[in-house]
């Protein structure tokens, strides 16, 4: 069985909207990412959460962690704080983004922390995944792949569910499949980091899930330059992955499962990404939290150009580097439409907090 939906722009916001429980005149959102009339993010930040460039403070990160789950939260404890969007019975999946390794990928001092701190709220061990796409990634952004009975899982992907999808607009068709980790989870904590992207502008929240979680048809999408290798992501690239983002956040693989955003933002990558590039990052010490994945993605957008104006160069709409064209993420503005979040800075509320 193939599951579908066809759509033009117009219609596509509308449907998009009915599946995520909403109207697209209303708003009004059933699921838990309910869209505020103000957006929240919590910030924390410590002058000493990089010991180098490249080497994170592993004793000051947990603690940036654990006061920002506590400041979003009002809990005395990032355990207490998890433990009011996760339950301790739940298969419970950490969905990471290593694409930018090794340093501009979430570090992981900031996975294992999240996974400890599910722990101590009483889920097992053997319910916990930390996982992403790519093995090699994950390898040099310094995770250590483990898939033992008795510990947190950190795993690839590990193939695919059976049932075949379609993502039809305007005439373009993909097929592909969701990730076994996404549906063995019964909730996913989504944490990211804040990048440039040569595509969409920026990617943060959106796109590590939207991207992160499907797996091809393999028959259809051989990887011509690396034969044997299979991905579906570049068939999602049109048209700057607009509306392919927020459609498939929107799905109820994706939507429904997402219940915290985390972001490690210790570095920003604020030009030629979403690969690392060493010239291009900034050191910026923050870890945020939120449930808004709009919001969020649109601050990711706000820092990234505030930093690439400081620095002389054109915002990233307005940036043709890659192959000649803007890179205008429009995703957000319909995503925001979707009624997936806030887009807007002036109905984002950031509350920040130094530590040292």
């Amino acid at each position: 069985m193939v599951e579908t939906l066809k759509a033009n722009r117009r219609q596509f916001i509308a449907g998009s909207a009915a599946i995520i429980g909403t109207t697209a005149l209303s708003g009004n959102v059933t699921a838990q990412n309910t869209p505020a009339a103000i957006a929240r993010i919590v910030a924390v930040e410590h002058k000493d959460a990089l010991i180098s460039p490249t080497q994170t403070n592993d004793e000051i990160v947990p603690l940036m962690i654990e006061a920002a789950l506590k400041a979003f939260t009002g809990a005395k404890s990032g355990a207490e704080a998890l433990s009011k969007y996760f339950q301790p019975t739940q298969k419970i999946a950490i969905k990471i983004n290593t694409l930018g390794s090794p340093y501009s990928a979430v570090n992981p001092i900031t996975a294992m922390t999240l996974a400890k701190l599910l722990q101590e709220m009483g889920v097992p061990a053997d319910n916990i995944r930390i996982f992403d796409q790519y093995q090699s990634r994950m390898r040099k952004a310094g995770y250590r792949m483990r898939r033992r009975k008795g510990e947190v899982w950190v795993t690839n992907h590990r193939g695919r569910n059976r049932k075949e999808q379609l993502y039809e607009h305007k005439g373009h068709r993909v097929r592909f499949h969701w990730a076994n980790e996404i549906v063995w989870a019964d909730a996913v904590l989504n944490v990211c980091v804040p990048k440039d992207h040569d595509l969409t502008g920026v990617t943060g929240s959106l796109k590590n899930m939207a991207m992160g979680v499907v797996k091809p048809t393999p028959q259809r999408y051989a990887n011509k330059k690396n034969p044997g290798h299979y991905t579906v992501v570049p068939r999602f690239h049109k048209n700057n992955c607009d509306p392919a983002i927020p459609w498939l956040y929107s799905q109820p693989m994706i939507k429904d499962k997402v219940k915290l955003i985390v972001c490690d933002a210790l570095r920003v990558l604020y030009h030629r990404g979403p690969q690392d590039h060493p010239r291009y990052r900034e050191l910026y010490n923050q870890i945020m939290v939120t449930t808004d994945p709009v919001a969020l993605d649109t601050t990711i957008l706000d820092l990234v150009n505030r930093i690439r104006v400081n620095k002389g160069m054109k915002k990233v709409e307005d940036d043709p580097w890659f192959r000649g064209k803007a890179r205008p993420p429009n995703y957000l503005k319909t995503a925001a439409k979707m009624g997936l979040g806030v887009g807007d800075l002036s109905r984002i509320k950031i509350e920040k907090t130094t530590l040292a």
